[in-house]
């Protein structure tokens, strides 16, 4: 590792660039672009398998709020959670 690092140093030092010319190139825009494609793909796939979803039979048609119901662990949990906020609040009046 040590060797790598020392000849990339000496190699360096050899080339002398201008630091005002320096430019990505062909190579960078040819990277930019096939990132690019790939991301075009990607999205075009994913919304392909997002639309191939099954809807939900309960589902708002028209942008109504859905409703949902809690089950009966659920509203038990709540009936708790509420009798013992009233419990609390009226030791301390």
């Amino acid at each position: 590792m040590n060797t790598l690092l020392t000849s990339s140093a000496v190699l360096a030092t050899d080339v002398s660039l201008d630091k005002d010319t320096v430019t990505p190139g062909v190579m960078g825009f040819l990277v930019i672009f096939a990132i690019g494609v790939v991301l075009y793909f990607l999205m075009r796939s994913l919304t392909g398998k997002l639309r191939a979803l099954p809807k939900e039979d309960g589902a708002p048609e028209s942008g109504e709020p859905a409703r949902v119901e809690a089950s009966a662990g659920e509203a038990g949990a709540d009936e708790v959670a509420a009798s013992a906020a009233d419990g609390a609040g009226e030791s301390r009046g």
